[in-house]
């Protein structure tokens, strides 16, 4: 099985349908990018959550710079650069700014899905004939896929949709309807267009121009291709993805990698206040005599030095899980244990642990920042909002998930 795959691997390098922009780009010359974007990113922070989103500039960027195609399979024009290399660009992109560095996670990462999720025939569509693929994916299934001879209808909407400002696509949870009075089951559905998105975002908390606006569709016929039954209620590894592309990376778990994505943000927030809060201390005096620079404060030097590692230890762990993502679902496919449900719980969890560690690092340097630092139009309250808003999601319930986990290790069922 070993040597399968190697050939398997082999084989798919050799084939290139649609070519990508920069067939000589590195790995390490798109993070390089992403941290030289860090300035400007900083200093448009205002006007990206007044627009909700980001700017055709900010978009024209990231589209030159190859963020969107960082994890698109080379077949069908991406770079299909590792997990590894995703996290670290959306975390230096988030540094610079978290709200844009949702908006481009967000947009850019479902390529992964749509690669290992659905046919051949329908990748080569919705992939071509240029490679420019971007689409959120709101995971519940808040919409209905009904069966038609002439392929499937949606209908439904679809809330906090993050990245569907700049998307060529729409991907969203749905509930299969095979047959009239049939039993739904959950899976995905991939709506090239007819798609409708709402103007209703910027008035949460947090991540305010991350252009997470909802999207409806109203009886958009789709082909019965573009319906996967893949979800994270009935999750598989054993997709077309690997056959077709020769990589493991779209083998894997759908819970896991979701926590991949957003823990990198989040930790690219983290640093974000460590970078605010080192401005704070450099260029204001204590308040009490003898008035010298804050930074030269004991106190404030801890907690620099506390939240540094805090933040460091954040992301660490996260690009430690992407390599174990990918060796996971190597091992699998190369005959060995399979990556199962719990190992995906498993990197899961500590996934979110990462985050609660990143929000730890901002909640703490907010804390001692001063209050003019949390006044509005400050940078400090915008990353203290956008760590609230993260730990409200439904991916960072920290202990219910904890629970989950541990019931799986006991064996115990899910209690009715």
């Amino acid at each position: 099985m070993g040597c399968e795959l190697f050939e398997t691997t082999e084989a798919a390098e050799k084939i290139i349908e649609i070519p990508q922009p920069e067939p000589d780009l590195t790995p390490e010359e798109l993070v390089r990018r992403a941290v030289g974007m860090r300035a400007w990113l900083r200093d448009h922070q205002d006007e990206t959550e007044q627009r909700t989103g980001i700017s055709d500039d900010t978009h024209k960027a990231f589209l030159e710079a190859g963020f969107y195609r960082s994890l698109q399979p080379r077949r069908f024009g991406g770079y299909e650069f590792d997990l590894r290399t995703y996290s670290r660009m959306v975390t230096e992109v988030a540094r610079g700014c978290p709200s844009s560095g949702w908006n481009l996670c967000l947009a850019a990462s479902h390529s992964l899905v749509v690669a290992g999720r659905f046919p051949e025939s329908t990748q080569r569509e919705v992939f071509g004939p240029d490679g420019d693929f971007r689409a959120p994916l709101p995971v519940a299934p808040s919409a209905t896929a009904t069966r038609t001879p002439d392929g499937y209808l949606v209908n439904g909407r679809w809330d906090y949709s993050s990245g569907v400002n700049v998307s060529t696509h729409f991907l969203g949870g749905v509930l299969i309807i095979d047959e009239e009075g049939g039993r739904p089951t959950p899976g995905m559905v991939l709506v090239p267009s007819g798609w409708r998105m709402l103007d209703n975002w910027g008035e949460i908390l947090g991540f305010r121009g991350s252009g997470s606006n909802s999207v409806v569709a109203e009886d958009v016929l789709v082909p019965h291709e573009y319906v996967s039954r893949t979800h994270l209620a009935n999750d598989v590894t054993d997709g077309p993805g690997m056959e077709l592309h020769g990589n493991p990376m779209y083998a894997g778990r759908l819970m896991s990698f979701f926590n991949i994505q957003l823990c990198s943000i989040v930790a690219g927030t983290a640093w974000a206040a460590i970078d605010e809060y080192q401005r704070i201390i450099t260029t204001k005096n204590s308040p009490m005599p003898p008035f010298k620079p804050r930074s030269h404060d004991p106190e404030h030097q801890r907690n620099l030095g506390l939240a540094t590692a805090l933040a460091d230890s954040a992301q660490r762990i996260i690009l430690s899980i992407a390599d174990d993502y990918i060796a996971y679902a190597a091992r699998g496919l190369a005959g060995g244990e399979p990556f199962s449900e719990l190992d995906d719980q498993a990197l899961s969890l500590t996934a979110r642990q990462s985050g609660q560690l990143a929000c730890q690092a901002v909640e703490m340097l907010a804390s001692a920042s001063g209050s003019s630092a949390l006044a509005n139009g400050e940078r400090m309250q915008r990353y203290l909002r956008d760590a609230a808003t993260y730990k409200t999601h439904m991916n960072a319930q920290h202990g219910s998930w904890a629970t989950g986990y541990a019931r799986s290790l006991l064996g115990l069922g899910t209690p009715a």
